[in-house]
């Protein structure tokens, strides 16, 4: 101990005596980003950006916050969670200099913790600006940069221990109390932004020693101190509180500091361990989390990395990475599962930067390049991104995480299904639950997390109905894991079955999930422990407008607790036979495209969808103007752009659908520093659509961004400009379609065709005596939002809700869906006819016909599967397995898993080729059969 403090004495010494920053970047590191500035256009507008918001401060900050000179403020901030409407849950919006005001009704809220969360923000800013300062005079060696942060640091270190300690609820004695924040989670965040203001303005004259000693001993030190006092373990916290340690420890040179968050008991090396699961996924289950505990984790690793001390080597860092990749939607979006709201890949893609750089996977540079590069990329990014594009997905099953995510390979249906631990404190009491995506969108809608603060969090985002899964007795499950009994995974043909564990002591539930292409079976089996009868409620949430054949009347018997006190509309019909539901989600999804701007703020617009008008397909997208109230120019703009190449387009094309109101048009590409090209069309003197080319961007006017008259690639946005004159009219809509760029030895791709697509869910459950069907509406993500739920009721010592779950755009397909006497589902549309089984236990059968042709096979588990009349396919062991037959049934493609030595033998009268996971193969002839000698190098 005597040893250590010895070593900590040498080495706060030392940092008196600093000469340059060591901490996050180095002196070599800022001479590779300037280099990087200089051959980079992106790097270069990240570059000056920084230094902008250094000249701006503290002027944007006074202006932000209604303030006349910059100081800290009077005491430490508060829980940004508290910041709420308390009757509407949502948000409040801050009107400066005191005013907190709710946005739906305009109730203005003050005092007390309203003001104090407004300081916190302060708080933040003021350490994001001490930061940004360092960084500048690393920059430009501006000596005023430096100044400007050292100003901030010496005013912090002197209020910091003044500040009196206080949590969440303003009690100070707590573990988790904090001075300049309410928690020392926030405190450690803004602690490590301290540290490396502190860190960056080392070599600068801005601090004298006795500063530096004031910095050092009545900020760093003792918020660091504080911090550790509350070593939270296997937790979020304990990662930020870690890399706050350690921002301290590297930049003073401390030892013990340092060992304390790489090695200590709850370190670094620990949380790899303990809370993060062998399958890369954080502990508590929910997305939102497992990032956030990541970028405190790749910031210490960055840290350490500059001491010589690799932890970008860990297993568990990589895996926390690849993890979230195969859980993925097809848009990019993660399960909202546990504490988490809407948590997309690519608004992580800072810290893609970091793994691509470090790692050098392409996969990890898939989550690239869709948005402009920031501060990450500059700092610890690659120079260069390779054009990686995603692999296509396969289904997996997460088993120390307790998830399973099936998908099909011929569309974009998904389903992410949670069995697995509770998750801590960040758990939900829904096990069994998914949801669901299909062409484009959400389906199934998990309701995520509003504000811990917000009374719906733990009565309505916890609880088991606020689900899609079952609920007994009326009563929220109890923490829980549930057990995986097996699961198949083939390309177009999934299963997965598991159990709630001790989720109910009065009651087993065990849920198995089907997905295809073209649709998902769901069998929720409900048994008594008890031998008694018990209430199970079946409960189902998705988007759309909600309706059914069923005779509904007004339903009044749920309770007014364990969450059904939010269900409302209610009505309800008794069946027992097959009854169907319909989710239409083309009525409620949301029209607005892109964005608009408007020059003066009296001019009215919008961008919609609409199928008024199409040059091509079904949709365009509707350009509706108001000039009655001012005149000037409205900006029709796409959604930020990506994937596009990364090179200057020759030509732009769009199709406009003129109103001959003679209004000036106009049209603009923004490069990638915001660049604005701008291609006068001129008067709209037509009617009807017309396409409008224009070639050489680099010729037409410019203005903004890099101003430089070179365009950046990639293309980051198209506008449509439109400019009232005088004399047209005041009113009117325009459509555009086809919006399109050329590409030199690339030719025409599309930016946006306006198309989008038709969305439906039709929910079919087969009979049972005495199930009262309940439609009604429930809370969704978006508190002011409902979400339509169907809710099957029973009572009985035992049941099983068997519920095909169709999503179809025009019109649905399937005409039957029974179970039949052996166990296996059919199900047949007017394109096919299938039957499968799926015993719970990894062993599959599916077969598809299509006009009584062989149309697809899937087995896994088992050696042979067979239909009534003949065996279809045998392997020489047990394995997995799934046959296309083409339309002519002269060519089979077989996707395989395992890996069975031996002959494969598969019937086809008339099949003549087949390959095995890409490769051809000869076919022996057997009378009916066709026979293929496999080997382990197929697989």
């Amino acid at each position: 101990m005597q040893r250590a403090w010895m070593i900590t004495l040498v080495w706060a010494a030392g940092a008196l005596a600093q000469s340059g920053p060591r901490l996050l970047l180095t002196p070599e590191d800022f001479a590779r980003v300037k280099a990087l500035a200089q051959q980079q256009s992106w790097a270069r507008s990240v570059y000056d950006a920084i230094v902008l918001a250094a000249e701006d401060w503290p002027k944007t900050h006074l202006q932000r916050y209604g303030l006349s000179v910059w100081e800290v403020p009077p005491e430490g901030g508060q829980w940004s969670q508290h910041y709420i409407c308390k009757v509407h849950g949502v948000s409040l919006q801050f009107h400066p200099p005191d005013k907190h005001v709710c946005p739906v009704d305009g109730q203005v809220y003050s005092g007390w913790p309203y003001d104090q969360v407004i300081y916190g923000r302060r708080h933040s800013e003021s350490a994001a600006a001490a930061r940004d300062n360092g960084l500048a005079w690393q920059f430009t060696r501006r000596p005023e940069f430096a100044r400007a942060a050292a100003r901030i640091l010496l005013a912090y270190a002197d209020v910091y221990l003044s500040y009196p300690l206080k949590d969440v609820n303003n009690r100070p004695d707590t573990s988790g109390a904090a001075r300049v924040t309410a928690q020392t989670l926030d405190e450690a965040v803004w602690l490590i932004t301290m540290a490396w203001a502190y860190d960056l303005i080392s070599d600068s004259d801005a601090l004298n020693q006795a500063e530096r000693r004031h910095v050092e001993q009545d900020l760093l030190r003792p918020a660091a101190s504080l911090i550790m006092r509350n070593n939270r373990g296997m937790s979020n916290w304990q990662s930020w509180h870690n890399a706050a340690i350690g921002a301290v420890g590297f930049t003073l040179r401390d030892q013990a500091l340092v060992a304390a968050a790489i090695d200590g008991p709850s370190g670094f090396r620990y949380q790899m361990r303990a809370s993060v699961q062998a399958d890369g996924v954080w502990y508590e289950g929910a997305w939102g989390y497992h990032f956030y505990a990541l970028d405190p984790l790749c910031q210490l690793a960055e840290m350490a990395a500059r001491a010589q001390i690799d932890l970008w080597a860990e297993p568990s860092l990589r895996s926390m990475f690849e993890a979230p990749l195969k859980f993925a939607l097809p848009d990019g979006t993660l399960p909202n599962f546990n504490d988490s709201g809407n948590v997309s890949l690519y608004n992580y893609d800072r810290l893609y930067e970091l793994a691509y750089a470090r790692y050098a996977d392409p996969l990890f540079a898939t989550v690239l390049g869709r948005r402009a590069r920031g501060r990450e990329a500059l700092f610890w990014g690659a120079p260069e991104l390779p054009a990686a594009q995603p692999p296509p997905l396969p289904s997996f099953v997460f088993e120390a995480s307790g998830n399973a995510i099936l998908r099909a390979r011929a569309n974009d249906h998904y389903v992410a299904f949670k069995f697995g631990p509770h998750g801590g404190g960040h758990g939900h009491y829904d096990k069994l639950n998914f949801i669901s995506f299909w062409n484009g969108g959400i389906m199934a809608v998990d309701p995520g997390t509003q504000s811990y603060a917000a009374p719906t969090h733990s009565t309505w985002d916890k609880m088991t109905v606020a689900h899609n899964t079952l609920v007994v007795d009326e009563r929220t499950q109890s923490e829980a894991t549930g057990n995986l009994h097996g699961f198949a995974l083939l390309p177009d043909v999934s299963a997965v079955r598991a159990d709630a564990g001790q989720a109910y002591r009065q009651a087993e539930l065990v849920r198995t999930l089907l997905l295809t292409p073209e649709y998902l079976v769901d069998l929720f089996e409900a048994r008594a422990r008890d031998g008694r009868p018990h209430r199970y409620d079946w409960v189902y949430h998705n988007y759309g407008a909600l309706s059914s054949p069923l005779p509904l009347e007004l339903y009044t018997a749920f309770p007014k607790s364990e969450g059904y006190q939010h269900l409302s509309n209610a009505r309800a019909a008794v069946t027992g036979h097959a009854w169907q539901a319909n989710f239409d989600m083309n009525q409620t999804a949301s029209t607005v495209y892109g964005s608009v701007w408007t020059s003066v703020s009296g001019i009215r617009a919008s961008y919609e969808y609409s199928r008024e008008q199409a040059s091509a397909g079904r949709f365009s997208g509707k350009l509706s103007y108001d000039f009655s109230a001012a005149s000037g120019y409205i900006l029709f703009s796409t959604p930020a752009l990506s994937g596009l190449p990364r090179e200057a387009p020759a030509q732009l094309s769009v199709m406009i659908y003129g109103d001959g109101s003679g209004h000036r048009l106009a049209l603009r590409l923004y490069d990638s520093t915001d660049e604005r090209f701008v291609y006068t069309v001129g008067p709209v003197n037509w009617t009807g659509w017309r396409q409008i080319t224009a070639s050489e961007p680099q010729s037409w006017s410019h203005y903004l961004g890099n101003n430089d008259g070179v365009f950046d690639p990639p293309v980051k946005t198209v506008s449509v400009e439109l400019s009232y004159t005088a004399g047209g009219p005041l009113r009117g809509t325009l459509y555009v379609d086809e919006i399109a760029l050329e590409y030199a030895g690339k030719g025409w791709l599309q930016v946006t065709g306006f198309e989008r697509p038709l969305r439906n869910l039709r929910l079919w459950m087969l009979a049972e005596p005495g199930t009262t069907v309940v439609l009604g509406e429930g809370l969704g993500p978006n508190l002011l939002v409902p979400v339509p739920f169907v809710m099957a009721r029973r009572q009985s010592v035992e049941t099983r809700f068997v519920t095909l779950l169709e999503p179809w755009a025009e019109t649905p397909a399937i005409n039957a869906f029974e179970l039949l006497p052996d166990e296996r589902l059919r199900i047949v549309s007017d394109q096919f006819e299938d039957k499968l089984w799926f015993d719970g236990h990894s062993r599959l059968e599916f077969v598809r016909r299509v006009e009584g042709a062989l149309r697809r096979l899937a087995l896994a588990g088992q050696q042979q599967l067979s239909d009534e009349e003949r065996v279809l396919v045998e392997l020489p062991q047990p394995a997995s397995l799934q046959v296309d037959y083409a339309e002519d049934g002269q060519r089979a493609e077989i996707a395989l898993e395992g890996e069975p030595e031996g002959e494969l033998r598969l019937w086809g009268p008339r099949l003549r080729q087949i390959s095995i996971n890409g490769s051809a193969l000869e076919c022996r002839r057997e009378e009916d059969y066709c026979v293929v000698k496999l080997s382990p190098a197929m697989r």
